[in-house]
């Protein structure tokens, strides 16, 4: 219920006048004004509460500006009559107090305050609010450490100590040093930190003396970060000219939901993490489909799987149902699985880089549209793809089952192997 006001009156300020004053009714609240300096309220609230304010026009604005709370010794009469003119002179210089007070915050404001602006505010290219797990992942950079229950000290957040340290006071040495202690936990982690932080100052506007992180800084005081981390081009053409001993290393591992993960990779062209994200609730193996929810172009993505890959999920889904998730598995023992394939192989190879062999593979198998569609591509700009052009499913399925099948047959080595290009 929103507060009435009761009618304005004028009056000299003094405690004997103050203390006198009756409460209004509930819900409203009275204002009074002085009569010695001009501008000068009390406001009295249905409970009892009595605060100071200015109320002043600021180029031709309204604007009022607390003063404090009364009673003495929390504000006097003498004192708020001192902080009113000091405020309304300032007024008369056609400065808000409002606006300083903004500014005054603005300065104090920690990166922990700075990083949850951040992501409430950003917005994404598109248009749309950044992903939940953006959120989760920058709130966890500032995660303080903490006691166990069994009196162990956890390690904070990548972040952590600066955390509350006021942004504009955040200095060269303050980045490097943070820089340095998360090397020591992984230079992706690092990376990773340095990209959010420079992220979250640049938005907030934040101007650092040679700054480690701006590519204007010399060279020596600089800390280099890659833009991005796509797969390396030689990597990619390498598993390309060697896909069938690849694959062949892979499907003879023994088979774990790791393993699983990793051909169905190469199969469905999905992004890394996308498989681990799948429940049973969006799996469909009567129809041969899955469903991946709210991708990185925030649509779901519809999977019109090959007869190969719809052999792993059907072995992956034995026992599952509802939230299960179709494969139940950790990074670590993704990368467990990648590591070995290397070991077998002697070839340079990450999750990420399966994405773009499917790509290659499939550039060279279907029309540019299809592959578009396959790969979950969105483009803005491209009208007829996003208007007009509708692939049925069936020529999607062919896409997905040609990728496949040159794989096997790579396997059996009856093709020529593709030369692709890394997409």
């Amino acid at each position: 219920m929103s507060t009435k006001r009761a009618p304005a009156q004028k009056l000299n300020f003094t405690q004997a006048s103050l203390d006198s004053l009756s409460l209004p009714a509930p819900g409203q609240r009275a204002t009074y004004h002085d009569t010695k300096v001009n501008g000068l309220q009390l406001r009295v609230t249905a409970n009892g509460t009595k605060s100071f304010y200015v109320f002043q026009r600021v180029n031709g604005k309204p604007e009022r500006v607390r003063v404090g709370r009364h009673p003495y010794p929390i504000m006097s009469i003498d004192q708020a009559r001192k902080e009113a003119k000091a405020i309304i002179h300032q007024i008369a210089e056609g400065e808000s107090p409002a606006a300083a007070k903004r500014v005054e915050d603005a300065a104090k404001q920690t990166l922990a305050e700075a990083v949850v602006e951040y992501l409430a505010e950003k917005k994404r290219r598109d248009g749309l609010p950044l992903k939940q797990r953006t959120h989760d992942d920058y709130m966890a950079m500032i995660k303080p450490s903490r006691l166990t229950a069994a009196g162990k000290r956890t390690r904070g957040g990548t972040l952590a100590t600066l955390a509350d340290k006021p942004i504009h006071a955040i200095t060269a040495d303050d980045i490097k040093a943070v820089h340095k202690a998360n090397l020591l936990r992984g230079e992706r982690q690092a990376i990773f930190a340095m990209q959010t932080l420079r992220a979250v100052l640049r938005w907030h506007n934040v101007k650092i003396e040679n700054d480690p992180l701006n590519p204007a800084t010399h060279e020596k005081d600089r800390i280099i970060l890659p833009e991005t981390r796509p797969s390396d081009g030689e990597p990619v053409e390498a598993l390309l000219d060697n896909l069938g001993g690849f694959w062949r290393a892979l499907q003879g591992m023994p088979q774990s939901p790791a393993t699983d993960y990793l051909q169905f990779l190469l199969l469905s062209g999905c992004r890394a993490g996308e498989p681990r994200t799948i429940t049973m609730a969006d799996v469909n193996l009567q129809a041969g489909r899955i469903t991946l929810r709210d991708t990185k172009n925030r649509r779901d993505h519809v999977l019109r799987l090959s007869t190969q890959a719809l052999a792993i999920a059907e072995r992956a889904a034995e026992g599952m149902a509802g939230a299960d998730r179709l494969f139940p598995v950790s990074i670590v023992d993704v990368n467990k699985a990648a590591h070995e394939l290397v070991r077998l192989t002697g070839l340079a190879f990450t999750p990420k880089m399966a994405r773009s062999v499917f790509a290659s593979i499939a550039a060279e198998l279907v029309t540019a549209s299809t592959l578009k569609f396959l790969m979950n591509h969105k483009q803005v700009s491209d009208i007829a793809g996003t208007h007009y052009i509708k692939k049925q499913q069936d020529q999607l399925r062919a896409g997905w089952q040609m990728v496949a099948d040159h794989i096997e047959a790579q396997a059996d080595a009856k093709v020529v192997p593709i030369r692709g290009v890394a997409s």
